[in-house]
């Protein structure tokens, strides 16, 4: 994937686990985690397909940079944690 056009904050989230830039076409979100590092809001309009034309011009290096940024919802890992957690209580 190069680049997403969403309205959906369920893309949103997944943008960071893939390390992928997603144009939130929306007044609000209910993720400004995101904001500025894999997403950018943007109303709808025209304005949407400059953007989007703006960030497949720079497609190379905006997809190098969003492979160095952490997801910020933590590291995929939280299901092995708490069974771990859980095992250490019953054993």
């Amino acid at each position: 994937m190069r680049l997403a056009v969403s309205d959906s904050g369920g893309v949103q989230e997944e943008a960071s686990v893939l390390k992928r830039p997603v144009i939130v076409v929306r007044r609000s979100t209910e993720r400004p985690e995101v904001l500025g590092t894999f997403c950018e809001l943007v109303q709808p309009g025209p304005r949407v397909g400059d953007v989007a034309r703006s960030w497949l011009d720079d497609r190379a290096e905006r997809h190098a940079r969003l492979a160095t940024i952490p997801c910020p919802y933590g590291d995929g890992e939280a299901s092995d944690k708490s069974a771990s957690a859980v095992r250490r209580l019953l054993g």
